[in-house]
């Protein structure tokens, strides 16, 4: 039996904060972030090291199998991304969802895991910002 990790600040599941994390996604360009999932699980279950990198993964998937895809909003040089990080698309491999959620977290983690810009890494279905 698996016990549902929830949030010692809000007292929220996991299940609910990915819930969110996938109708998000459906709302716009903008979608939700890797800097607000990577937040909750720093900030509202008080993750770190491989728990987090854990969380992480299960959150990306989440929204990853609701159909969102990675893209970057907004340009380094205002603020919105982190550098190297540009506005567009985010590709990994053949852009499966396995290789797509194991893109993102060793991206971030080889990045130090470290907290990110509102722009880097934001998740939203595709057809809200291609074209």
């Amino acid at each position: 039996m698996t016990v549902e990790m929830k949030s010692p600040a809000i007292g929220a599941s996991e299940s609910a904060w990915f819930d969110l994390f996938r109708d998000e996604v459906h709302d716009d360009r903008v979608g939700w972030g890797l800097a607000e999932v990577v937040g909750v699980g720093r900030r509202k279950f008080g993750l770190a090291g491989d728990d987090l990198i854990a969380f992480v993964r299960r959150a990306v998937a989440a929204m990853v199998a609701e159909g969102a895809r990675p893209h970057h909003f907004g340009p380094s040089d205002r603020g919105f991304c982190s550098p190297p990080h540009e506005d567009g698309p985010v590709h990994y491999g053949g852009d499966t969802p396995d290789e797509i959620v194991e893109g993102v977290v060793a991206t971030w983690v080889a990045e130090g895991m470290k907290d990110l810009l509102w722009g880097d890494f934001r998740f939203s279905l595709p057809e809200a910002w291609e074209g």
